[in-house]
């Protein structure tokens, strides 16, 4: 999410030994600038993986990836894992 962005952009890291953040300012935004962006965002979730038959986690290298984010300017992170049945 970008500050003034309209709509979400996905990046994907396909490495999950050695996970990066590729642009770790444009990650995180102010929700009260931003709150378009990140409803978008909510909304599209459930459509993007719907029809994914990929059923492994990947939360250790997302936690990792969120941390690296974040580590710069602190905050809090929340994790809701969940896989399809």
């Amino acid at each position: 999410l970008r500050p003034g962005a309209s709509a979400p952009q996905m990046m994907v890291v396909a490495e999950l030994d050695d996970p990066f953040c590729p642009a770790p300012d444009d990650l995180l935004v102010n929700l009260s600038e931003s709150r378009a962006a990140v409803d978008a965002l909510l909304d599209m979730l459930p459509g993007a993986f719907a029809n994914t038959a990929q059923v492994e986690s990947c939360m250790g290298p997302a936690i990792q990836a969120a941390y690296m984010a974040m580590n710069h300017i602190g905050g809090e992170l929340f994790f809701f894992p969940c896989s399809p049945p």
